[in-house]
């Protein structure tokens, strides 16, 4: 349990600025917000808390966490000013870290990472554990989603619909690039294809599939915003093994030639956020950095190009 006097900022306050609030309070932290939207009639939710306007005037020494949560469009500009005005601070970038690859130069006084909390999930790590002495040749990321299930509001009316504001599956369901790039390294793009296919009314692209590989390995990533049916599934073959991993039921089914068994987990978003956060404060060598994160979005430029 963290000491209350620890003191954390989240700046934007929509559905993922909720959910790092609830998991900072399982940790003890007091949380403030950056919000124009967000007033007191949420304090019956989440108890009561500071909300501002802007950054602006604000005293950010006080803070020792800030957790960019905002629209992705405005990552760029908020870890900007963030990084120029703050020193041996904590940031976390919600994922995508842009919405295209800026030429960010970061100051070199704060520590800053970006929330790919999948990294943390048990499964996933896991799993890391299982290919230690490993050769993976093959593998496979899938993620299967409906865009018109993932909030309250009109699909049609979210940022996910539209490409000027960062939506789109390629870098909403990045998660899957980055699982990727975390477990292989170095991986090149062969194939891709990117756009939009389905019935859904939006201007972003809804389908996403990549070829990557390197010596020995192939990989492949296929994102969808159109399937009725939720998956997020993770394969891999090796001499020895073949690997499922199911990220939804927290399951993963390790086969070997003459015998199998299933390992089960328990996750939620909470927990798996407050995974990340303690991750973020002790400065853990799994987190996604600025550096993975620009490679990412650097390997999504190649995929529209």
């Amino acid at each position: 349990m963290m000491k209350s006097k620890n003191k954390a900022l989240i700046i934007g306050f929509g559905s993922i600025g909720k959910k790092h609030f609830l998991a900072l309070k399982t940790l003890g932290f007091e949380v403030s917000v950056v919000s124009k939207s967000a007033n007191e009639s949420l304090f019956e939710e989440f108890g009561e808390f500071a909300i501002y306007r802007s950054l602006k005037g604000l005293d950010l020494s006080a803070f020792e966490l800030f957790i960019i949560a905002n629209i992705t469009t405005k990552h760029y500009k908020t870890l900007q000013f963030l990084d120029k005005r703050l020193k041996n601070k904590s940031i976390l970038v919600e994922k995508p870290l842009f919405e295209k690859n800026y030429s960010f130069k970061e100051s070199g006084k704060n520590r800053i990472f970006v929330a790919y909390l999948l990294r943390f999930h048990s499964v996933v790590e896991k799993l890391r554990e299982l290919l230690k002495d490993e050769k993976p040749y093959f593998a496979s990321l899938e993620c299967d989603s409906y865009l018109p299930k993932w909030r309250s509001v009109d699909y049609r009316q979210n940022y996910s619909a539209k490409k000027k504001l960062g939506g789109g599956v390629l870098l909403d369901l990045s998660h899957e690039l980055d699982l990727a790039l975390f477990l292989f390294k170095n991986l090149r793009l062969k194939f891709s294809q990117n756009a939009k296919i389905s019935e859904l009314e939006i201007k972003s692209d809804d389908f996403a599939f990549l070829v990557l590989e390197k010596e020995g390995l192939k990989v492949h990533i296929r994102l969808n915003y159109f399937s009725k049916f939720e998956k997020r599934q993770i394969i891999i073959h090796t001499k020895k093994l073949s690997l499922s991993v199911d990220l939804r039921e927290a399951k993963i089914s390790i086969f070997k030639e003459n015998e199998s068994e299933i390992l089960n987990y328990q996750s939620d978003t909470i927990s798996l956020l407050a995974k990340l956060q303690k991750a973020v404060l002790r400065n853990d060598k799994s987190l996604c950095t600025l550096k993975q994160a620009k490679r990412l979005l650097k390997l999504c430029d190649e995929v529209r190009k």
